[in-house]
């Protein structure tokens, strides 16, 4: 979906000769009018001018850089009292109906009594006499459970598989997801499973004990490295923290609905300005007006919740702060999140929008084709659509291929071929769910159709959606008899897919750090990848972190240091790393990554994921059963950040697959004095006393770990064990 240059442009009319003197003033007087009217409601719509936007939004909301707190969130009924109209639209859309309690919220589940049945165990969905939504939950040797369902999220509400899920509040101050979701497609409850985290429906060949991935449950809603999360994105302001004096944890959020403020940010300085007499004469307005963002500022407020994302700073986030200082985009690359070109490889969300042409070539936004108050569908230029297939989101940019859109489709005007999502927005299984169960959803990197180059990528390419009686030699041939020479892929992206085939160190090197801008995510996996080159161990007892092929290579190291002064966070953390991992006896590298560390604030979003790229690739090493290199790793990621309790007990558990303990222990210990409040780190340095047979130790930080961690069912079990010994 990209724009060609004068593909907006009207035709001009015939030149014809001036009746009069001066004539040509009148007609160009309302041209050079229009042309600045155009000028000025497409910049306050979407201004890509950055010096524009940022005047208006600092003029506007000077408290950008004030402290966001819980007590600055007021509700999305205060908001009503003067936005009615969008109050009214947003009740009745999915973000108004995403979540909350069951009766405030339509449970299409059926809780019905009838049982589901597992191997070794029965759970059934029922109303008991009290009038709640509960779980019973039948296993051989174990007392009946009752575990009711105290909130709904979701309806089944999206068009290519909707489900619904339940949340339980449980005594530590957790809301935890329960693992019993229902399909409203398929009609049926489903679970998923440890083995390779796809979705299956119950049935008797599954073990509730040993095949489901969140029994017990402990996935929680908000940001926590404790505990396997859903993040903030399930509901409004939500966060969770550990209350050491309380010992439990504290959860608190505003709605499950997506309400107001989840995208406009805290209205209690809102309310309070414009309560005042005079207020409509003040400039400022006490929150960001919306439509002044930059494309970049305005898909990160979408991105909140519609983007895979890593945490790489665990603090509560709240809307309204800069997300980059909370959360990567890219990062989950590391795990393949993403191909080459940004399609979804495993499972995503609509973050990909980010790797379109629509986005880096042009100025599109989510709210360019979403309504951002009903969540329908809408033009460019605000005009409602009548639904999410209407040409009219592409036609409004691309007015060319509106006039005869079969001349362009090659299809019948009344078939699915002939809608613009068909073929550029194509809904797609997302394979991390697996095939057992439908979760489609359209591919917002657009693409255009390569169905030979899709099939290398092991994407089910647009036409093979409908054209699936068809081989892919007749799809190619369709593609380029109807368009010729298809266009080429970006450099970036193809220089990533050419090193991958690329045996020479030197040469794959050389094409992942081409120094191709402007398309990020490609621009990241060639970091990612860069890094998955470095590692080989010279030695048994002498960990090399660089190829020689490499590190001695002016051109590699000059790449690297000029990606470590790129203004994206995330590739000048990834090249920081690359830098602080495998050239740190280079001057040049050193000299960079130790005036980096002496200027960046310890939670500057550069600092953060630089130390956190640099764990990634420890965590890598250690599942490779490669101690000494993780160690290596996790060591050099510490000194960026030398306080994070996560990367201390992945170096400790590195260090006791190397058979040394004592480091491992002077290790927890170390991160128990920074946080002694964390239940694992005791459970884990217990773990180490067990293995040199210090039972009596052992014992103590299990005990210690319990007073914070009560309900920890392994550490309950090894205490057990231990002292029936």
């Amino acid at each position: 979906k990209q724009r060609p240059a004068n593909e907006n442009k009207l035709p001009l009319a015939p030149a014809e000769p001036p009746p009069r003197r001066f004539a040509w003033m009148l007609p160009m007087a309302v041209v050079l009018l229009l042309a600045v009217g155009i000028y000025v409601v497409t910049k306050l719509r979407n201004p890509s001018n950055a010096q524009f936007s940022n005047t208006t939004s600092s003029r506007l909301a000077p408290t950008e850089n004030q402290q966001i707190t819980y007590s600055d969130f007021v509700g999305s009924e205060a908001c009503a009292k003067c936005h009615q109209k969008e109050y009214s639209v947003w009740k009745a859309s999915t973000h108004g109906q995403a979540g909350g309690a069951p009766g405030e919220m339509k449970v299409i589940a059926p809780f019905n009594g009838q049982p589901l049945h597992f191997r070794d165990g029965t759970v059934t969905p029922t109303i008991n006499t009290r009038h709640e939504y509960v779980f019973v939950i039948e296993q051989a040797g174990t007392p009946k459970v009752e575990v009711k369902a105290e909130a709904v999220i979701g309806g089944g509400h999206m068009n290519g598989g909707g489900t619904q899920s339940f949340f339980h509040k449980f005594d530590d101050g957790t809301v935890r997801f329960l693992p019993f979701d229902f399909i409203k497609r398929e009609n049926l409850w489903f679970v998923q499973v440890r083995r390779d985290m796809t979705w299956q429906p119950v049935s008797t060949d599954l073990s509730l004990a040993q095949d489901l991935a969140n029994w017990p449950p402990r996935r929680v809603l908000g940001v926590t490295s404790e505990f396997s999360n859903c993040q903030n994105c399930h509901g409004s302001q939500i966060t969770t923290q550990y209350d050491p004096a309380a010992h439990r944890y504290e959860t608190h959020y505003q709605s499950l609905q997506i309400n107001c403020e989840s995208c406009h940010g805290g209205g209690r300085r809102h309310i309070e300005i414009v309560s005042r007499k005079g207020s409509t004469r003040s400039v400022d307005i006490g929150m960001k007006p919306l439509a002044t963002l930059t494309k970049e500022a305005s898909v990160a407020v979408c991105f909140q919740c519609h983007a895979t994302k890593d945490m790489i700073r665990e603090e509560p986030y709240l809307p309204g702060e800069p997300l980059e200082k909370y959360f990567s985009v890219k990062f989950p690359q590391f795990e393949e999140t993403y191909t080459a070109d940004g399609r979804v490889r495993n499972f995503g969300y609509q973050g990909n929008h980010l790797y379109s042409d629509c986005y880096l070539n042009g100025s599109m936004t989510c709210v360019d084709c979403h309504d951002p108050h009903s969540q329908q569908y809408r033009d460019v230029w605000g005009k409602p659509l009548a639904g999410r297939f209407d040409n009219g989101q592409c036609t409004s940019c691309h007015a060319s291929k509106g006039l005869s859109p079969e001349q362009h489709s090659h299809h019948k005007s009344d078939s699915a071929g002939n809608l613009c999502t068909s073929c550029h927005m194509p809904y797609l299984q997302h394979r991390g769910i697996g095939q057992h169960l439908h979760f489609a959803r359209s591919d917002h990197s657009i693409p255009i159709p390569r169905p030979a180059f899709d099939h290398n990528l092991g994407i089910e390419n647009a036409c093979q959606n409908c054209h699936g009686d068809h081989d892919l030699a007749w799809q190619e041939a369709r593609v380029r008899e109807w368009y010729g020479e298809i266009k080429p892929q970006h450099p970036m992206v193809a220089n990533v897919l050419k090193a991958k085939e690329t045996a020479d160190f030197h040469a794959a090197a050389g094409l992942l750090l081409s120094p191709v801008e402007n398309h990020p995510i490609a621009q990241a996996e060639g970091l990612i990848e860069f890094l998955k080159l470095l590692g080989k161990s010279e030695t048994a007892n002498v960990p090399r972190f660089t190829q020689p092929e490499i590190e001695n290579d002016p051109q590699i190291l000059r790449q690297l240091l000029n990606l470590a002064n790129n203004s994206d966070p995330d590739l000048q953390a990834l090249a920081l790393a690359a830098l602080h991992l495998g050239f740190a006896d280079k001057s040049e590298a050193a000299q960079l990554c130790a005036g980096k560390l002496a200027i960046l604030p310890s939670d500057d979003p550069v600092r953060s994921r630089w130390a956190v790229a640099e764990a990634y690739r420890g965590d890598f090493f250690a599942n490779q059963r490669d101690p000494r290199n993780a160690v290596y790793c996790f060591k050099h990621s510490l000194q960026v950040q030398p306080a994070s309790v996560v990367t201390l007990s992945h170096l400790a558990m590195a260090y006791l697959n190397m058979d040394a303990a004592a480091d491992a222990q002077d290790t927890l210990k170390t991160a128990i004095g920074i946080e002694p409040w964390r239940g694992v780190l005791h459970f884990q340095l217990a773990l180490t006393y067990q293995r040199q047979q210090n039972n009596p130790e052992a014992v103590r930080e299990l005990q210690e770990g319990l007073k914070f961690a009560p309900d920890d069912a392994s550490a309950n079990r090894m205490l057990r064990q231990i002292q029936g010994q």
